[in-house]
């Protein structure tokens, strides 16, 4: 999220710069929740999220969308990337003790989403990465769960998904028969979690090490 609003910043000094910063970032938001409600509609494809989403932001302040603003925002987009604070220490801990580490993402745009990881995780810590979009179902439908074990080569009872959305990482993940948990700070969202079935839900990457370390 921070990535994306950094980008939108960039794009916002070059573009438009005499347009507020919250009010280009609001309606941008806007213009994103629009169109994934387009595309469960049929009426938009989801691989023309950037180019869609930009074109009606850029337009509402007067501004053509040209290939050179969605070029500018993509590469800011990666270049602000990072993980969270303690991924990578928990991610290496993890290799250390020998376990095999697999990536699940929702994202539309497939070779947008490596550029990300890649730029994330330069060391490649995972064996495998599915992006969603790249197949025919997202997330929280189970395939691109069960595409992502079959991958791997590993059996689903063996496996640990770890996510922070209870609709979409716990539902599919319990639905292809993973073991879910769910790291998310607020309660109330940690309760919606464990309804839909997570094994486990913390309120941190330190529990969750903490969690992981006892497994």
């Amino acid at each position: 999220m921070q990535a994306d609003l950094d980008a939108l910043e960039t794009l916002r000094r070059h573009a438009c710069p005499h347009t507020e910063e919250q009010t280009f970032a609001a309606r941008a938001v806007d213009e994103i929740m629009a169109f994934h409600d387009r595309v469960e509609a049929g009426k938009s494809d989801p691989l023309d999220m950037n180019a869609e989403r930009l074109t009606r932001t850029l337009a509402a302040h007067s501004v053509t969308c040209t290939a050179a603003h969605l070029q500018l925002y993509a590469e800011a987009l990666i270049h602000g990337t990072r993980p969270a604070p303690g991924v990578t220490a928990l991610l290496t801990a993890l290799r250390r003790r020998g376990l095999r580490l697999a990536l699940l993402s929702n994202a539309y745009d497939g070779p947008a989403q490596r550029a990300r990881i890649d730029a994330c995780f330069p060391d490649r810590p995972f064996e495998v990465i599915v992006v969603a979009g790249e197949g025919a179902t997202l997330k929280p439908d189970p395939q691109p769960f069960r595409l992502m074990l079959a991958q791997l080569g590993q059996s689903a009872d063996r496996g640990v998904y770890v996510g922070d959305s209870p609709e979409h990482d716990v539902a599919g993940a319990v639905a292809a028969g993973l073991r879910a948990v769910l790291v998310h700070p607020h309660p109330r969202v940690q309760q919606r979690g464990s309804r839909l079935g997570a094994a486990q839900a913390v309120s941190s990457l330190d529990a969750l090490a903490g969690l992981l370390a006892r497994d």
